[in-house]
């Protein structure tokens, strides 16, 4: 996958969006109209097993180790939140 730095048309959100629908699907559900602003977890689309894979996906596909007391629904809730912290996140560790 192409980083943040090298690829113009990288975009966090596309890419978070196109895992919580493929999640979705598996378990019988449509979240192509899922808002960057909805909670992930009040929607009922996914279930705990899926959002836990959800974060590791993230970690994985950005490199990036989240704290457990990071996992929140202000950091974690939705997929606003999840591009923001990775852009915060990968500020710090390229300053």
């Amino acid at each position: 996958m192409a980083s943040q730095s090298t690829d113009p048309n990288w975009n966090p959100k596309s890419v978070i969006h196109a895992k919580i629908v493929e999640l979705a699907r598996d378990l019988g559900n449509d979240a192509r109209s899922l808002r960057s602003d909805q909670v992930i977890p009040d929607t009922g689309l996914l279930d705990s097993p899926a959002l836990l894979e959800l974060i590791l996906f993230y970690e994985q596909t950005f490199a990036l180790e989240v704290d457990q007391e990071d996992l929140t629904l202000d950091n974690f809730g939705t997929i606003d939140s999840m591009a923001a912290y990775l852009e915060k996140h990968t500020k710090r560790t390229q300053s």
